[in-house]
């Protein structure tokens, strides 16, 4: 909160979590804004894995490489290469079991 003592709290938080992370990467939010950032990350996420899962249903049809077609899309700066191997689903432990 964006009180006296949230802003304590919040401080206290960052010095914390400053011993193992650089600054620059520490992130402070209002509670909204965290939650939804947590929930369009892995909406984000979801899209990307099941992107690279249609892609490989053409690849099989077309009889293209969905590693070569992975490595290219990759290539592109503003697509990177995280999160596009083709597999059997997703999961983790920010989706709902």
């Amino acid at each position: 909160r964006n009180t006296t003592s949230g802003k304590i709290a919040a401080q206290t938080l960052i010095d914390i979590y400053a011993r193992w992370i650089p600054r620059s990467r520490i992130l402070t939010t209002n509670l909204w804004s965290s939650e939804l950032s947590k929930l369009a990350a892995n909406a984000f996420l979801a899209q990307r894995v099941s992107s690279i899962n249609a892609m490989s249903v053409l690849c099989e049809v077309t009889g293209a490489d969905v590693t070569d077609l992975s490595r290219a899309i990759g290539s592109d700066d503003r697509i990177g290469d995280k999160f596009l191997r083709a597999s059997i689903g997703f999961g983790g432990s920010g989706f709902k079991k």
